[in-house]
């Protein structure tokens, strides 16, 4: 299912081009939009809320015009800003409640869904206490909630992990793998930091001055840019023996029971990789990137 479709969209702002000719598709799904501060994400963004308007090009989400049929398609998608602002004298579930109320649900209505994100979003052990008391992560928590509270079919998150520590980081990004597996709502978000959208991000996209410079699953993404590798096994020195004659290997070296490998073609690499394995009845305990995988690509795309 589309539910965005973007082709050539040019916004500037003054002398400032800040989108170029943006075409993209979002699907269904969990779908990463990445890039430095200042590439046009927020900007993006806004046009597909219907906050701005594009100077040039198309855009059509949910097969509506953004600019013409805003208000019928933000009833079918929910936001969350970067570093939400809510009214710190009240409680999580006060202020969700009277969220609700604006969807115009009835007060039993609005209960009753209320109750349901909470459990959904797991706010039992806070909701009742004052929204001032609240860490970040339980801010974003209470974002997300209210950004569920119109049962919207698409979520966007501008920057939902920028402010948290690392565990809350993924405790966030796991919250957002679950609703979509298990409520089945697409996501959209827009960061600039990367290894946590490894976790949950089905397809992504880099964005840079206002320029698509690359979109794809991730795994597609890793075959194409990354050759930084470690591999783990019981007897590296055997295996080190046998790769670094190899030709298509440009750098290898070994610590422990590592080997980190840098080859300029990973699917050729892979067949020599577990035939000498196989040769040679090698326990591998893991192969994996040597940095981030999502990092690799972006370091390469964007430079």
């Amino acid at each position: 299912m589309v539910i965005v479709e973007a082709k050539n969209i040019v916004k500037r702002f003054g002398k400032i081009t800040a989108l170029n000719g943006i075409s993209l598709t979002i699907n269904r799904g969990i779908e990463g939009l990445i890039g430095p501060n200042g590439a046009g994400k927020t900007t993006f963004i806004n046009i597909i809320l219907g906050l701005i308007r594009p100077d040039e090009g198309y855009i059509s989400v949910f097969g509506m015009d953004p600019w013409r049929d805003g208000a019928e398609i933000r009833e079918r998608i929910g936001v969350l800003h970067e570093k939400p602002q809510f009214p710190k004298n009240f409680t999580g579930r006060e202020y969700l409640e009277i969220v609700g109320s604006f969807y115009g649900y009835g007060k039993y209505d609005v209960i009753k869904k209320v109750n349901k994100i909470i459990r959904i979003i797991d706010l039992e052990k806070f909701v009742d206490r004052k929204i001032g008391t609240y860490s970040a992560g339980m801010v974003q928590r209470l974002g997300l909630a209210q950004a569920l509270i119109g049962d919207p079919e698409f979520v966007i998150l501008d920057e939902p992990t920028a402010n948290l520590d690392p565990t809350s980081r993924i405790e966030f990004l796991e919250l957002i793998a679950r609703l979509y597996r298990d409520e089945g709502i697409s996501f959209l978000i827009s960061t600039h930091i990367l290894s946590e959208l490894e976790r949950v991000c089905q397809r992504v996209s880099i964005i840079c001055d206002g320029i698509i410079r690359e979109r794809g699953s991730l795994i597609d993404l890793t075959k194409k840019y990354v050759t930084q590798y470690l591999i783990e096994v019981k007897n590296p020195i055997k295996l080190y023996d046998r790769l670094r004659d190899e030709s298509i290997v440009e750098k290898i070296e070994f610590y422990d029971t590592k080997i980190f490998v840098e080859t300029r073609n990973w699917r050729e690499f892979q067949k020599i990789l577990f035939r000498i394995i196989l040769d040679n009845n090698i326990e591998v305990i893991s192969v994996l990137p040597r940095y981030g995988a999502l990092e690799q690509v972006y370091r390469k795309v964007v430079g």
